[in-house]
């Protein structure tokens, strides 16, 4: 659906900070699910791991999506860099959405859900800052999302606490961290690689922020939307990478990782495995879904 575009000629000390980050990287996921979707095919497709992105509700969500490419002009370029793009509409309607699968990523952190997670997004969220929800435990959007953009730029949920006011900047491609051990009460946010709030206290093992995994019916989370009907709490914004992966990242791999790149998140140019004949570890293992659970 996208138009073939000439990709830039990337010099040789950036190709061999890619190659050594994404190795880096891949070194200490050995034993990790890692999910990426990049909407370089201009549909929902992923580009890396065994999961699935799906539509909420069907066709009604897919009308409202569209895909592209940033011209520099009405959508800015990432770091000088033509990028793919999904973009999301302000939804008015509590069933549209993106679902996401996690196929193959199981309990975690002593619990009977997710408890251990990041999930990072480069987005571009367009002015007029309002709520903007990323996402939602409950994939049904029966209460309110976990994790917004507020009115005043602040990144966070009532829940866990917020970041200061300005975290965000409209107009703007950033990269968005969200890092959780719940089972260690820790959770933390992030802008281009560094930490902008950090909670500790109590477990939150199996709370209101644990994900559903393989083991239970159905998608796990809902992405864009939220579930309170009682005023606007949805944003359009501009979606150029997803990653999710079932291990709570360290600040120093967040930072390893930096700010939002047109080639995505931690899917680096094919070129750059094909140099040493390296990739990504997949993981093949899954389980049906046995149940569900409400927060």
């Amino acid at each position: 659906m996208n138009a073939h575009r000439v990709e830039p000629v990337l010099s040789v000390a950036v190709r061999t900070t890619l190659l050594v980050g994404a190795l880096a990287f891949a070194q200490t996921s050995l034993h990790a699910a890692e999910y990426e979707w990049n909407f370089q095919l201009g549909d929902l497709s992923a580009a890396l791991g065994g999961g699935a992105m799906t539509y909420a509700d069907g066709a009604v969500t897919e009308g409202l999506t569209t895909f592209g490419t940033t011209d520099g002009a009405t959508v800015p370029n990432i770091n000088g860099s033509a990028a793919s793009y999904m973009h999301v509409p302000a939804f008015a309607d509590q069933a549209n959405g993106y679902h996401l699968d996690l196929a193959n990523s199981g309990p975690n952190g002593g619990g009977s859900y997710l408890n251990q997670y990041t999930l990072i997004m480069d987005v571009l969220v367009p002015g007029g800052l309002n709520w903007t929800p990323f996402f939602n435990s409950d994939p049904a959007n029966g209460n309110d999302a976990d994790f917004y953009v507020a009115p005043d730029g602040a990144l966070g949920i009532g829940a866990l606490g917020y970041s200061p006011a300005g975290t965000v900047a409209a107009d703007t491609w950033l990269r968005i961290a969200f890092a959780a051990d719940l089972a260690a009460g820790h959770v933390s946010y992030y802008l281009d690689g560094t930490s902008v709030f950090d909670r500790t206290g109590d477990a939150l093992t199996d709370g209101r922020l644990s994900l559903y995994s393989n083991a239970d019916a159905g998608p796990d989370l809902l992405l864009f939307n939220e579930g309170d009907g009682s005023g606007q709490y949805t944003h359009e914004l501009y979606v150029s990478s997803i990653y999710v992966t079932d291990r709570t990242l360290s600040p120093a791999e967040i930072a390893a990782l930096g700010g939002p790149q047109y080639l995505g998140i931690v899917v680096p140019e094919p070129g750059l495995w094909a140099l040493l004949g390296l990739g990504l570890p997949g993981l093949v293992w899954s389980r049906r879904r046995l149940r569900r659970r409400g927060h």
